[in-house]
């Protein structure tokens, strides 16, 4: 496990969008990956797909960055003899998800003033 202990939140940002939508993801409650997959692409309204290969080098990077950990093993298999792995947040992760949304806030309120965003439904 990595000492996460000196880290700052501050340190991760700005995040990528996939990135930052796995820790949103799993800010709900701790997943497998291809639920993972499958809540990114249904809580991005389809615009971001994550192909597998990809999913599991961003959850190798989230992880050996400390802002996930495997949490054990689910009870449903996606084949015989191959159990699932259960991921979620570790504190340092949901603080760096805290700090990049308020990032984006404070971003979406700049666009807002410039004129740039009038109507905060049109995103």
């Amino acid at each position: 496990m990595t000492d996460t202990s000196h880290r700052s939140p501050g340190n991760f940002l700005p995040m990528s969008p996939t990135d930052f939508q796995v820790l949103l993801a799993l800010a709900r409650e701790p997943l497998h990956g291809y639920a993972i997959m499958k809540v990114v692409e249904e809580t991005s309204g389809g615009r971001l797909n994550i192909e597998i290969g990809s999913l599991y080098r961003i959850i190798a990077r989230l992880s050996s960055s400390g802002l996930i950990e495997e949490n054990g093993e689910s009870n449903s298999e996606p084949r015989p003899g191959r159990k699932r792995r259960i991921y979620t947040l570790t504190p340092l992760g949901r603080a760096v998800a805290r700090a990049e949304a308020r990032r984006l806030s404070d971003t979406l309120a700049l666009a807002r003033s410039e004129k740039l965003l009038t109507d905060p439904e049109a995103l």
